[in-house]
């Protein structure tokens, strides 16, 4: 089996990235470029090991880190889905998608921020609102949110995934099961979630809130809210799941790295060509892009700075913690004794020397240039080395004493 290569896309940046960079991009999608770029290489800043015997140097290059990295993220999504996990009760779940109609697409890219809190707060509502009405469940649910910003051929297509509990704590603080084998009323949920952020865009536009993309004014964009009014709106409601967990896992492919799998990329000439799967007939397809399109729309969905794009509500909240706890003892399951941040330890790894066996000491480390007060850190040797799971000196040459950047 061939061997995926994990540095294509930032192969991609490195080689073709200058030819767009000074077209008014945005900085996040700059910054973004960059850690793509630096991602792993001595740029970026590296430790020297070396073996106390004299034997064995090598270089351990740093990751990025960013959210929107294929290179690292293989990590930061295994620490994201076992954070998850801790969170998620020992009950069935539903998954809910709540995707946003294409025609607002235009006002979508000039007002992201304003949309991410809306259409969050749409979905969270709706579900929230239902599923505590007595007809329904008549408790507060757990909420586990996601945004997605594309589909699959890397084109907008902004939408939430919402992993839902199916049962939840009434008032008196005791676990209540969802009866039945649907989570709600389809045509109940769409209307709602219709009238909940056509209203917000309605009052954000009253007070001036929105940018206005070329060629709009508030009356155009208040016509094709009123028409949208008679439209129904894209709700889906997926079976019941009899664990969180299988759905938490296809999130997670997600969450980290990128809109692009490197996997999915076949080749790169004048043309970056990559397979994607047909949602309407199932079928893989084969997709060519030119370069600086390629480019542009891996940048499009880069989240803006600063905006969390998982969020939980409900029993799933942070706060909910000792709730969660309670319904444990009635559902099984360990019970959570500090908060869930997400960021797990980070595994430590001794690299031991290939001759003699002994532990690699970390003589010096150096970092990316502006990241630190210092872009050159001399450290004291230690035994213990804290390292990625992976190794990180590909394609690195190693070298034998002290080199500076």
């Amino acid at each position: 089996m061939k061997k995926t290569n994990k540095r294509i896309v930032q192969n991609i940046f490195r080689s073709y990235f200058s030819r767009i960079k000074n077209k008014k991009l945005p900085l996040k999608d700059i910054k973004a470029a960059e850690a793509i770029m630096l991602c792993r290489t001595p740029e970026q800043g590296y430790n020297y090991l070396v073996c106390p015997e004299g034997h064995e140097e090598k270089i351990q290059t740093h990751s990025c880190k960013h959210r929107s990295c294929p290179i690292c993220a293989d990590k930061a999504r295994h620490n994201w889905v076992e954070a998850q996990k801790k969170r998620l009760l020992n009950c069935a779940h539903y998954h809910v998608v709540f995707t946003l109609p294409h025609e607002y697409l235009d006002l979508w890219q000039y007002n992201r921020k304003w949309f991410t809190k809306a259409i969050f707060k749409a979905s969270r509502d709706t579900l929230i609102e239902l599923l505590e009405d007595k007809k329904y469940l008549g408790a507060t649910p757990g909420i586990l949110m996601t945004l997605h910003t594309w589909g699959r051929q890397l084109n907008y297509h902004p939408h939430v995934h919402c992993l839902v509990t199916a049962g939840g704590i009434t008032k008196t603080n005791e676990w209540k099961e969802l009866e039945g084998d649907y989570l709600l009323p389809i045509r109940v949920v769409k209307a709602l979630y219709r009238g909940k952020l056509q209203s917000y865009l309605k009052t954000a536009l009253k007070n001036n809130d929105l940018r206005l993309p070329k060629g709009s004014s508030q009356n155009s964009i208040l016509r094709c809210i009123n028409q949208l009014y008679k439209k129904q709106w894209s709700v889906r409601i997926q079976e019941k799941y009899t664990h969180g967990k299988g759905v938490v896992l296809y999130l997670a492919r997600y969450m980290k790295g990128g809109p692009i799998n490197p996997k999915q990329i076949i080749s790169c000439g004048s043309k970056i060509k990559f397979l994607y799967k047909d949602h309407r007939d199932q079928k893989v397809k084969p997709l060519s892009l030119k370069r600086d399109e390629f480019m542009r729309r891996i940048l499009w969905h880069v989240p803006e700075i600063g905006v969390h794009v998982v969020r939980h509500y409900g029993l799933y909240a942070s706060k909910s913690q000792q709730k969660r706890n309670s319904c444990r003892e009635e559902l099984g399951g360990l019970i959570e004794t500090t908060r869930i941040t997400g960021k797990e330890q980070e595994t430590t790894l001794d690299w031991c020397c290939e001759e003699c066996g002994a532990t690699l000491r970390c003589v010096y480390s150096s970092f990316r240039p502006g990241r630190y007060e210092n872009s050159y850190i001399e450290c004291a040797a230690r035994v213990d080395v804290q390292q990625d799971v992976e190794a990180d000196i590909a394609n690195v040459p190693q070298i034998r004493g002290p080199c500076k950047l």
